[in-house]
């Protein structure tokens, strides 16, 4: 490594390992004096008066004489935090390596440091889905994470979450219980690395090849405004959010918003209408394009990791007999008739033999899964009920 600041990421990182300057005002001293490195030039001035009033005049309104003073401080000592962090046994990564997780690329800014232990390999792996949720999860919410989890490991896939207790501390305890390497981004620095009651769990997402990430340096202590930029990363590291529970003041809800903005899939627990733990989920259906998650299975074909079918445009599509094989008989009776084509609902109880309450509760879990939509009176096939595979009729026929 080049020593002190002599390197423009050493001096990029001395600089934002100051409390108090982010992206914001690193930009302003480049754009001020040309680079880090100028910037620490100005920061070590012999005369500290004057460096103190360079600097607060490079970032007029955002920058107080506190926060300068602390960076002239890190100028003086530019190696301070490159020896914390080796004593932590940590590394660090900037917009300026090789080796920054290209997924960061896609924030606008991405963050000018990520602080890691463990594994960098597994950060942004092109595989990881994010599994998120309440700090105070149902018993039943618990253990549909962990059980995610261990699917996800199963299809192969790393998972990211944050570290809290609950829904996330779940994701995280199977997916390591699974041997499966997962990825805790934390909202603060890594002196203050979240609840005591995760010391084992940290440990043993590293022992298992995982990682430990924050946008924060070790000193940072995590705070109201930290948590909800940590979500930004979860959701951006991965192809996928789960929202297991939230409810409507949720943290899990901003995680899953940054994921629909950056363009990535969202999956959500419906959960039972009425309990507080489920309103936040409930909102996301109604008010986002998030589809519901409705079966393990279901969520790896969703989520496009299932192995077993062909790819439409890099995704993994499920065929029609696959497809059967999830279904309860009598969701899969209304699926046989949809699958010959668009049927109305007395089409539908006159060619399936069933009461109407029976027809209207399967097309209810048909329309969760996304394998029919209403037209009218029309019910159409969708998803793997168009696919052609070992199709015992022709698909144009309609059932009236």
């Amino acid at each position: 490594m080049i020593e002190g600041w002599r390197s423009e990421r050493d001096a990029w990182l001395a600089i934002v390992s100051v409390d108090g300057v982010g992206e914001g005002i690193l930009g302003r001293f480049i754009r001020r004096f040309g680079s880090a490195r100028e910037t620490l030039a100005v920061a070590t001035d012999a005369d500290a008066g004057r460096a103190l009033r360079r600097l607060m005049d490079a970032a007029p309104h955002h920058l107080s004489l506190d926060v300068a003073g602390r960076v002239r401080t890190a100028a003086l000592d530019p190696e301070a935090m490159m020896r914390r962090l080796g004593a932590l046994g940590a590394w660090v990564v900037t917009p300026l390596d090789g080796g920054y997780p290209a997924r960061l690329r896609h924030l606008d800014p991405p963050p000018v440091a990520l602080y890691g232990l463990g594994e960098l390999s597994v950060v942004g792996a092109q595989r990881s889905v994010a599994v998120v949720g309440t700090r105070r999860p149902t018993p039943s919410g618990r253990s549909l994470s962990a059980r995610i989890a261990r699917r996800l490991v199963e299809a192969d896939v790393r998972v990211v979450s944050g570290l809290a207790v609950g829904i996330d501390g779940a994701a995280h305890a199977a997916t390591v219980d699974a041997h499966g390497r997962t990825v805790a981004v934390i909202g603060g620095g890594f002196d203050h690395p979240g609840p005591r009651a995760h010391d084992r769990l940290r440990a043993a997402i590293l022992d298992t090849g995982g990682a430990i990430v924050s946008e924060h340096a070790p000193h940072v202590v995590p705070s109201v405004g930290t948590f909800p930029r940590r979500n930004r990363i979860i959701s951006v590291l991965a192809v996928a959010t789960v929202v297991v529970e939230a409810p409507v003041r949720s943290g899990a809800l901003i995680t899953a918003r940054h994921a629909l903005e950056q363009g990535r899939r969202l999956l959500v627990v419906p959960g039972r209408p009425g309990e507080p733990a489920a309103a936040g989920c409930l909102a996301l259906l109604r008010e986002t394009p998030a589809r519901p998650f409705v079966g393990l299975d279901e969520m790896i074909v969703d989520l496009g990791f299932d192995a077993t079918s062909p790819a439409v445009d890099g995704v993994r599509a499920l065929g029609y007999r696959a497809a059967l094989g999830l279904l309860g008989p009598v969701e899969r009776a209304v699926a046989e008739v949809l699958h010959r084509g668009p049927a109305t609902m007395d089409g539908l109880i006159a060619a399936t033999d069933l009461p109407p309450s029976i027809v209207a509760g399967a097309l209810t879990l048909l329309q969760l899964r996304g394998w029919c939509h209403p037209m009218g009176a029309m019910q159409l096939p969708t998803g793997p009920l168009l696919a052609s595979d070992d199709a015992p009729t022709s698909r144009s026929e309609v059932v009236r």
